[in-house]
């Protein structure tokens, strides 16, 4: 499936909208649809050399959604 993700590619780059292949979830994991995100200050510090990750890099981990699959055994996140 494909999904959009903001990428940094290096220090001092700007992030790009970015259409990406996504796997389907594995065991103790799930797939989100996302309703709202966004970047926050730690993803500035990638950006401005702060914090050196392998590159490249997909940004934001403050989000909100719904959950959509369940991979592999039952998840503590999926409804009873």
């Amino acid at each position: 499936m494909k999904t959009k993700a903001a990428v940094l590619r290096g220090v001092g780059q700007d992030f790009e909208i970015t259409e990406l292949d996504l796997d389907p979830p594995k065991a103790g994991e799930v797939l989100i649809r996302y309703v709202a995100a966004g970047l926050c200050h730690s993803d500035e510090h990638l950006r401005h050399g702060d914090i050196v990750p392998r590159f490249p890099i997909v940004g934001g981990h403050e989000g909100a959604g719904i959950i959509e699959e369940v991979g592999g055994r039952r998840h503590p996140a999926e409804a009873r």
